[in-house]
């Protein structure tokens, strides 16, 4: 399991403190300055920032966890969090206790001035890459260290794969056909394969020697169809260019 970092606890936080009560009820919905009605929501908001190599499902079933964590030492949330036995607050590990400690004192917009640089307002409201993104990880494996049918050795990044941002990015640079044989899902579909199509990243990696490189969407990311983008990955430790698969 991915540790926590002190940004996932501070977001934990927030969400736990500062959401909304519905007609009076008890606190039912997320913080309003996240323009959201769903948790999951408010969690993809800060996907983009703190996923760490998490999958979507992943990264909201551990910010649910911290925010519950988090729930119990606040009574007026109404939400009842995780608690001990005795059905006092239940005790914080030590790095959301840090975290606790730090916030619990400061206003809301403060902690939001502190946490907004990891929140990306935008991606929630592309149409469907969420699910999108959500239905391709769960049916893929993650390929790291891989080489071309020509023998070269690469490492094939899956971050921008996974990347809503990203896929949103190259979706409008390259369209939604595939750029090996052309298939597109909404002709073939209609309205179900309306706006789908997969990301990959084609740039070899294996001479980066460990140094983040930035990720280009128009000459490192192209879209695929799902046959397409098997074949691709089809042999264990090779990875096809997008020339070789053509040639096929």
């Amino acid at each position: 399991m991915e540790k926590r970092s002190k940004e996932f606890w501070q977001v934990g936080f927030y969400l736990s403190k500062f959401g909304e009560t519905l007609d009076g009820k008890k606190s039912t919905l997320p913080p309003s300055r996240l323009s959201v009605e769903k948790w999951n929501e408010a969690y993809r908001v800060f996907y983009e920032a703190l996923n760490n190599g998490r999958t979507i499902l992943a990264f909201e079933r551990s910010m649910k966890n911290a925010r519950d964590a988090f729930d119990s030492h606040f009574p007026s949330v109404g939400r009842v969090g995780w608690r001990a036995e005795d059905r006092e607050p239940n005790p914080l590990s030590k790095d959301a206790q840090l975290v606790f400690d730090e916030l619990n004192e400061k206003e809301e917009v403060d902690i939001w001035n502190e946490i907004k640089q990891y929140a990306d307002l935008e991606s929630i409201k592309g149409e469907n890459v969420f699910d999108d993104l959500i239905g391709i990880q769960e049916s893929e494996a993650e390929k790291i260290t891989t080489k071309t049918e020509g023998g070269r050795k690469i490492i094939i990044s899956k971050k921008y794969e996974r990347s809503p941002s990203a896929r949103n990015q190259a979706i409008k640079i390259h369209g939604l056909k595939c750029k090996v044989c052309d298939f597109d899902f909404e002709e073939f579909y209609g309205e179900w394969g309306e706006g789908f199509i997969e990301v990959h990243h084609r740039k070899a990696l294996a001479d980066n020697k460990g140094e983040q490189i930035e990720t280009n969407p128009e000459t490192d990311l192209i879209v695929l169809c799902a046959n397409c983008h098997r074949m691709i990955h089809r042999k264990k430790g090779i990875t096809l260019t997008i020339e070789e698969l053509k040639e096929k």
